[in-house]
């Protein structure tokens, strides 16, 4: 299914606005030490951010694995995200796929304390990147 420039435009401001409630809500369960949940949704505002991106340069991806793959493909190996940025993104995929599938493993409160300002000044940095942004 093709998407109008209009409806494009509309998607891509949808996600933004899902990765910045994504990331509130990060922080509100944060606040009551829920810390793989944190993790769930500090991935998921840089997941929902970039897809958005994805999309304003007309790429799709159908996987989580496959998000990850394009970002790297087409953001870090062009140099408009850092390699730091890109496993950033992996990190966080792998700390919430962890929490929420695999036994014994748990996000800490280090781990989120030391995450979420970098997620936060990523998503910001994926949105500002972004061409179909307002």
């Amino acid at each position: 299914m093709s998407l109008s420039n209009d409806d494009r435009k509309a998607l891509v401001e949808y996600r933004i606005e899902k990765a910045r409630k994504s990331f509130e809500e990060a922080q509100k369960v944060a606040a009551i030490s829920l810390w793989d949940l944190a993790a769930n949704r500090l991935y998921y505002a840089l997941y929902h951010a970039t897809s958005a991106l994805l999309l304003s340069e007309g790429l799709t991806s159908h996987t989580h694995k496959g998000l990850l793959a394009q970002i790297s493909l087409n953001f870090v190996k062009d140099g408009r995200l850092t390699l730091e940025e890109g496993k950033l993104i992996r990190q966080m995929f792998n700390m919430r796929h962890e929490g929420d599938y695999e036994d014994f493993e748990e996000a800490s409160e280090e781990d989120i304390m030391e995450a979420a300002p970098k997620v936060k000044q990523l998503v910001e940095k994926l949105i500002g990147i972004n061409k179909l942004s307002k």
